[in-house]
């Protein structure tokens, strides 16, 4: 039996005695009230009568009323300590239950609260083993002795209006230059032979899972128009410009093989597609705002060429930055590229051909 228990046994029980006093007292009470009446009546009786024998019969009566009452009151003056003192004992054992009740919720409190940080912990041991897993299967992937990068390119003529409402052509963009130089970048590295690039020219977007599913790509890299509510444009069937959006970009990303590890996209205003694309793969590149074809095809060469020497993704991406600066880049054009890692990995921890040691 807990303490609780038996301190609420002994209120209890002390309530039953003080209830059986209280209704005993009563009896004796009710004698003295009695007593009284009786005197009271054989007082006047007294007064009402002139025979002697009378008198003193009804005087001998009121002494023995009056000692019933004078042994009643003896009795309940007895009850009331007894009362008094079980009142008190009543009073201490209340206060030990509510002590020992307090005790008790104070141990329930701290042992739910000890089971929450238990199942806290439990919770974040199994992050860490996923996050532990991730990064096997990501250590598994870099020992591939391949990575393809699938290079897509779409420069369809674009009309747009000026601010004076007249229609302009959208100018075309070099994307040749750009596959050209991050080609020569790749071919210059150690690893070039673990290196598969491969280029797609004005892509159609019925040509999309074609490409993917035939270059089962690690890196896809995007190039071409991107708008700044965050679409790309691709070629439609008469090689007119179609506007794909996030949402769909995404999709498409998600439906991807668990092959693909980087996804690169070149186009202007693309960060909000990266910012997105970056919870179905280990990371993405964007492009903040509008991008020069020259930052865009510097980037990427340096990019992909530390890649190829081994680097990590964060490595590469920060010499890729440092290389805008050495060119000359001005500095509101060498921030625009962004990079993006998924929650809980690391961009030192990814690297896309063997480690460099």
């Amino acid at each position: 039996m807990s303490l609780s228990s038996l301190y609420s046994s002994n209120v209890r029980r002390k309530k039953e005695e003080l209830a059986r006093l209280k209704k005993d007292r009563v009896k004796y009470v009710s004698d003295i009230s009695s007593a009284s009446q009786k005197i009271t009546r054989l007082s006047s009786q007294i007064k009402n009568t002139k025979s002697l024998s009378t008198i003193k019969s009804k005087m001998n009566e009121v002494s023995r009323e009056e000692k019933k009452k004078s042994d009643a009151e003896k009795k309940v003056a007895d009850y009331d300590k007894k009362i008094a003192i079980k009142e008190k004992e009543l009073c201490n054992e209340e206060l030990k239950l509510q002590k020992e009740q307090e005790k008790e919720n104070r141990n329930m409190e701290n042992r739910r609260s000890s089971e929450i940080n238990n199942i806290n912990d439990e919770v974040e041991c199994q992050r860490l083993k996923q996050i532990q897993l991730d990064n096997e299967i990501r250590k598994l992937k870099a020992s591939k002795e391949k990575i393809n990068i699938l290079f897509i390119a779409s420069n369809p003529d674009i009309i747009f209006t000026d601010e004076q409402g007249k229609l302009r052509e959208q100018q075309k963009l070099s994307l040749d230059k750009e596959a050209r130089d991050i080609e020569e970048a790749i071919q210059k590295s150690p690893d070039r032979d673990s290196i598969s690039f491969v280029t797609k020219w004005a892509t159609r977007t019925e040509d999309l899972f074609q490409y993917i599913n035939e270059v089962n790509p690690t890196i896809i890299h995007f190039t071409g128009h991107g708008t700044e509510d965050g679409k790309l444009v691709f070629h439609d069937k008469n090689d007119n410009p179609k506007f794909v959006g996030i949402d769909a970009i995404i999709q498409m990303i998600n439906a991807i093989t668990d092959d693909l590890r980087l996804v690169v996209f070149s186009n202007c205003f693309s960060s909000k597609i990266a910012e997105k694309a970056v919870e179905h793969v280990e990371a993405t590149i964007g492009m903040n705002t509008s991008v020069r074809e020259d930052v865009a095809t510097i980037f990427a060469a340096q990019l992909y060429s530390s890649i190829g020497f081994g680097y990590s993704l964060d490595k590469s991406f920060k010499q890729a930055m440092a290389r805008l600066s050495i060119e000359g880049i001005e500095r509101q054009d060498a921030d625009i590229p962004e990079l993006y890692v998924r929650s809980g990995i690391d961009a030192n921890e990814i690297y896309l051909v063997k480690e460099k040691k």
